[in-house]
């Protein structure tokens, strides 16, 4: 006869720390935003001096139209949060996804410093917004796995800045013209952020 007062063993689950599949998958799906948006702005860098060869740009003037990017990041960060609650944070995420890459590209395309500085502008203002998006959306997959995942997304990060830097890198090697080098990154990273 089973004594009363003792419960019944439980059923056998997954091992401990297992996530369901859904869960899985929208930690991929948060991995893949931050390393599109380390990859987009790292895709300009190895591009940056013969931009500022072909503009005939003075060190000041490259310096202060590279500064235009966390300018616009300093600016449109503080939108981010309202942005998110309106939007939603997977949402305002692939946007500012989408948005970087047109703002790379347009400053990779400008013709003039001035064109340069307002493309850098747009870039760093939606990298920004996409930052806090992306981490706001993994703080909410990091809750339900209840623990701290939030370091490898930031890892994952730093794989697409250098995955990036090698495109670049590897476009200027080969000769490819920049507007393609850069349409094409931004139209690639643009169908992962949306997939």
């Amino acid at each position: 006869m089973t004594d009363p007062t003792v419960a019944p063993p439980r059923p056998r689950t997954a091992r401990a720390g297992a996530a369901p599949h859904d869960l899985r998958r929208a930690r991929v799906a948060v991995a893949t935003l931050f390393f599109t948006n380390g990859a987009i702005f790292a895709n300009l860098f190895p591009e940056y001096p013969a931009i500022k060869a072909e503009l005939g740009l003075s060190n000041a003037q490259y310096g202060l139209a590279i500064a235009a990017f966390p300018t616009g990041a300093l600016v449109a960060g503080l939108a981010a949060g309202g942005l998110i609650r309106r939007l939603r944070s997977s949402r305002v995420a692939v946007a500012g996804t989408v948005l970087t890459g047109t703002g790379v590209l347009a400053a990779g395309l400008s013709s003039t410093w001035t064109l340069l500085a307002v493309g850098l502008l747009l870039a760093g203002a939606m990298d920004a917004i996409t930052d806090v998006a992306q981490n706001a959306h993994g703080l909410r997959v990091q809750r339900r796995y209840g623990r701290s995942i939030l370091n490898s997304f930031h890892a994952v990060w730093s794989i697409g800045a250098v995955t990036g830097g090698l495109m670049g890198a590897g476009a200027v090697a080969i000769g490819m013209s920049r507007g393609l080098h850069l349409g094409l990154s931004a139209l690639v990273f643009a169908i992962v952020a949306l997939s």
